[in-house]
């Protein structure tokens, strides 16, 4: 019997009101395949016995790729200062150290058939959600960045915490993986789900499943990053085990089985399988990577042409980000091809103006912009995977201005405003909507009747961007500062910071957006280095000086360069111009998003269903800090104009909104 697959939101609702209902033990198909050894690569990375006040113990980290070898700066090595941004990272590694691994584990536990031992959790992670467990696997990555790249020294009580519960995570989790041939289960299969769940995908009973294998990847995802970043090397035995398992169970289906099976959602489950093979040697475990390869999708971005029209934005991403690592680690230009081809064709016509993707979670036809506003826009997970690739195609091409200029502009009118920052947990709306009337909340497609004052809540609201939203902030500092291939320490973003570099340490306090200066400083150590401040796209003039001294400014757009040896007190001061511009939808040049700067700004239009129509000769600033204008705004009825508040999108809360409005 063949299925039809599940969309999210009809998985949800099949779901219904069982999503807080208690769970059921469940016994899988046993695979009869026997388990071959894994052998690691004697150069391979081995962190040795774990180190509770070690700091990132990894010379490399294998999701950076192969140029992210050199290009980036080690997480131990940039600390946020101040700000927005380190705001909503405080809120973040709050809500990671209260959250309960016992609850977060309960339904790994009852599917070994184990007592539940705590209560049930809701949302995307309840009971009888077919994805439940996800989230925990995006906790294990989480606490693992938090505690690499957040604190002020080794024996930091806080990066305690943190290494602690990542550590209970591994070694319950691997209890669990050890147990699994008693309850019927294959050897390694580790999930908190049935293994029955793959036999219906392989069946093609997709009406009986959501995305099993990107569980998996999930799980493998959090495992890497508790060995490479906090040194758990337990985590890397579960994570072998785990990869074997999936080898085991897809080596003997033909090429069309899998490509079948490939069209449910596996997440980023390849890309995971190419970071472990980049760290233990296996080429079992490549090849298995390279079975998740998806032709129907990245065939055609190979070939450039641009397919994306009907596919879902955040089931495709990550297969993009796989592709990249594949091609690092087996030199198919195929694969780098489709990578490529897609990041210029995802951002240059299905990117809205905040950078997110995305219209009730699906790409439209190329440059629909105007015609596909709603409130249901720009989902978080998106963005979250379309940063990743940015990242590492920048390692790739740091002179090439267009990667750190759309990171910048999703990064900050985007995920650094999906949290409540009145959330002591940081709490995260799942999209971004950009339509007239806009809030951001709970997602009402999956939480029917949920109050647009809610962002989520503790534990009944996981969803992906639930589960991606825990790492982003942990992972706010890993693209501030890059190295060169030349060594030069680049400067790609303006958040407060301290970096460490070369034996020097620089801190960077800034004004933008609210003013134009940007200071870096030494504030510790002697030595010579190349500095190179990226001069965004977004700058309407540029200046500098050197311990007060000017320095020729640069042709736009360009960086700004300096070599000299470094001592402790040296400033450099750079002053970046900015003015209200317009970002145009493409499909109908007087609808557009007004900018300042890097931010995208919001209109405050209230219960207004209609878009407003702007005079952009009226708009004025009216304060600083916070950054803030009006404009003269009409909407349709005679005698409703009015002035209309207009504030940076990432700053919206609980407030209605439109992102963009007709310009006149």
């Amino acid at each position: 019997m063949t299925g039809v697959p599940l969309r999210r939101r009809d998985a949800f609702g099949v779901l219904g009101a069982a999503v807080l209902a208690g769970g059921a033990v469940y016994l899988g198909v046993a695979d009869s395949s026997a388990a071959k050894p894994r052998s690691i690569a004697p150069d391979a990375y081995s962190p040795g016995a774990d180190t509770p006040d070690a700091y990132t113990p990894g010379a490399t980290y294998a999701p950076d790729g192969t140029a992210g070898k050199t290009a980036a700066v080690p997480r131990a090595d940039v600390r946020l200062l101040g700000g927005p941004f380190q705001g909503n990272q405080q809120r973040d590694l709050a809500y990671l150290l209260f959250l309960d691994p016992d609850r977060m584990l309960r339904s790994f536990r009852v599917n070994y058939g184990l007592p539940a031992g705590a209560a049930p959790i809701g949302g995307w992670e309840s009971p009888s959600s077919m994805i439940r467990g996800h989230v925990t696997g995006h906790l294990l990555s989480a606490l693992a960045w938090a505690y690499a790249g957040t604190g002020t020294t080794a024996s930091d009580q806080e990066r305690r915490a943190l290494k602690a519960k990542g550590d209970y995570f591994v070694a319950q989790l691997a209890s669990l993986q050890a147990r699994a041939p008693r309850v019927g289960y294959s050897d390694g299969y580790l999930s908190a789900f049935p293994e029955q769940y793959f036999t219906w995908l392989e069946e093609g009973k997709l009406n009986l499943v959501w995305s099993p294998y990107y569980m998996i990847h999930k799980y493998l995802a959090g495992l890497i990053d508790q060995y490479q970043l906090a040194g758990n090397a337990q985590a890397l035995d579960v994570a072998s085990r785990l990869a074997d398992w999936v080898d085991r169970r897809t080596r003997n289906l033909s090429y069309q089985h899998m490509q079948a099976i490939l069209q449910t959602e596996f997440g980023g489950l390849p890309e995971a399988l190419a970071n472990l093979y980049a760290i233990t040697g296996d080429p079992a475990t490549l090849n298995t990577a390279e079975r998740f390869y998806h032709a129907r999708f990245l065939d055609p971005l190979a070939a450039n042409t641009d397919n994306l029209n009907g596919w879902q934005c955040n089931v495709s991403t990550p297969k993009v980000i796989a592709s990249l690592r594949l091609a690092e680690e087996t030199g198919n230009e195929k694969y780098w091809n489709a990578a490529v081809n897609f990041w210029r064709i995802a951002t240059t016509h299905h990117s809205y103006a905040i950078g997110g993707q995305g219209n009730h979670e699906h790409w439209g036809p190329p440059d629909a912009v105007a015609s596909a506003l709603s409130n249901y826009n720009c989902e978080g997970c998106v963005s979250y995977n379309m940063l990743k690739l940015t990242r590492l195609l920048h390692f790739h091409e740091p002179g090439n201005a267009a990667y750190m200029d759309y990171y910048e502009r999703t990064l900050v009118n985007h995920l650094l405003g999906t949290q409540d920052p009145g959330s002591p947990h940081g709490f995260v709306a799942y999209y971004t909507g950009l339509s007239a009337g806009a809030h951001k909340q709970d997602p009402a497609n999956y939480f029917p009747g949920a109050s647009e004052n809610v962002f989520a809540t503790d534990y009944d609201t996981f969803t992906c961007d639930t589960a991606t939203g825990l790492e982003t902030p942990t992972r706010f500092t890993d693209t501030i500062y890059t190295r060169d291939p030349d060594g030069a320490l680049r400067v790609n973003l303006f958040i407060p910071s301290r970096v460490r570099a070369g034996g020097l340490t620089f801190r960077l306090d800034t004004s933008i957006p609210d003013g134009p200066a940007t200071t870096l400083a030494v504030e510790a150590g002697t030595g010579s280095m190349t500095l190179r401040v990226r001069v965004p796209g977004w700058a309407t003039d540029v200046a500098a000086k050197l311990n007060g001294r000017p320095l020729s400014p640069p042709s736009l757009p360009a960086v700004i360069e300096v070599t000299r040896v470094w001592r402790p007190g040296d400033e450099l001061l750079i002053s970046l111009g900015m003015q209200l511009a317009q970002w145009q939808a493409p499909d109908n040049p007087r609808v557009a998003a007004l900018t300042y700067g890097p931010v995208v700004l919001a209109a405050l239009t209230g219960d207004a269903a209609r878009m407003p129509v702007i005079d952009v000769s009226s708009v004025r600033q009216v304060s600083a800090s916070p950054l803030a204008f009006e404009a003269r705004g009409s909407f349709g009825t005679p005698g409703d104009a009015r002035l209309v508040p207009l504030m940076p999108v990432c700053d919206v809360v609980h407030q209605r909104y439109t992102t963009y409005s007709q310009v006149e």
